[in-house]
């Protein structure tokens, strides 16, 4: 019998030992809001990085497209000013292409197929004052798609080219002279974006 309560009492005195080991609610609580708060932090932690190199990220893509923005207003400036620069002019009621103009066709046709973005390029037909204002008119919009179909036939993508007339009414000369008239018998060429 005595052995039989040694045998119990130590058997109670592991029991006992064993349950004291063992974590209490309290305990279990607290643990658990500690790997909580951790998780959160980390959490928080991880998020703050991606966001902070989120808007990195988009300062720099911004950045990059206002370059490119300004690079692309700056190439069409200088495309507009280059098409301002080439003037077609044509003998006195004519509207076909002299022989000395068409080297200024050639080099249109190729600044335009040239540049990628999407404009429309304006053919404007302009004469001098003899005749009538209807008959200049009309004189200037065949002069006009004259420029027009040379440059279609140089493989310029007739969607990007636009014609109108001006008749008399857009003179660059007004003097009363042969010379000026000369200089009023003529296409200009301009930018639309």
């Amino acid at each position: 019998m005595k052995r039989t309560l040694l045998i119990g009492g130590v058997a109670l005195a592991f029991f006992f030992a064993g349950c004291s080991k063992q974590p209490t609610l309290q305990n279990a609580t607290e643990t658990n809001q500690t790997a909580t708060q951790t998780q959160t932090t980390e959490n928080q932690t991880a998020a703050n990085t991606a966001e902070s190199v989120n808007t990195e990220n988009a300062k720099v893509e911004e950045q990059n497209l206002q370059g490119m923005n300004v690079s692309v207003t700056q190439n069409n400036q200088q495309f507009a000013k280059k098409l301002a620069s080439i003037v077609i002019y044509f003998d006195f009621d004519k509207y076909n292409i002299r022989p000395d103009q068409w080297p200024k066709v050639e080099e249109l046709a190729k600044l335009i197929k040239e540049n990628p973005s999407n404009y429309t390029v304006r053919i404007e037909g302009n004469c001098d004052e003899w005749g009538t204002e209807e008959y200049n008119y009309a004189l200037g919009l065949k002069r006009a798609n004259s420029v027009k179909n040379a440059l279609i036939k140089l493989g310029v993508d007739p969607k990007k080219l636009t014609v109108i007339s001006y008749g008399e009414l857009n003179p660059v000369c007004t003097a009363h002279a042969k010379w000026c008239w000369r200089k009023n018998r003529r296409d200009n060429f301009t930018y639309l974006p």
